[in-house]
């Protein structure tokens, strides 16, 4: 139990570690000190200051003289070819439900041809039965074929 709280307390310990800085000053002698704390009244230089927010949160803008870090870099290729994956699927759809259209305006276009034509046309009775159509039925049905193909293959 001893051993398990010692090693939470120090992997809690060791981030605040690293977020102290380093410190250097000379002192009277001309000695040079160095320690994570600078004296009360002395001349400090700071060696070392780590960010206490994540590197991410703080980074601004990459510029010139600030580059953009490795992960920031991969993060932006991956949003890339996200979006890039995106818009090849859309344009796949796209494609996909302009050919089916292309399709179904060619077979209306094919029935409208046939049924001018005189050709003999047939529907399917309640029964399961093929039904020839009369003139009125021919005509009704040759006028909803218009109707899509106006509607839908422009």
């Amino acid at each position: 139990m001893f051993r398990n709280l010692l090693a939470v307390a120090l992997a809690l310990a060791g981030p605040a570690a690293l977020a102290q800085g380093i410190y250097s000053w000379k002192d009277a002698n001309g000695g040079v000190h160095y320690s994570d704390l600078p004296p009360p009244e002395a001349k400090v230089r700071t060696l070392r200051q780590m960010p206490l927010a994540p590197a991410s949160a703080a980074r601004p803008a990459a510029t010139a003289e600030n580059p953009q870090t490795y992960a920031e870099k991969d993060l932006a290729f991956k949003k890339r070819r996200a979006e890039a994956s995106e818009a090849e699927e859309k344009a796949r759809k796209d494609k996909a439900a302009e050919d089916l259209r292309q399709r179904q305006c060619a077979d209306n276009r094919n029935q409208l041809a046939a049924l001018e034509k005189g050709h003999r046309a047939t529907r399917i009775a309640d029964n399961g039965d093929f039904v020839f159509l009369d003139e009125d039925e021919r005509a009704a049905e040759m006028e909803r074929i218009r109707q899509t193909i106006e509607r839908a293959c422009k």
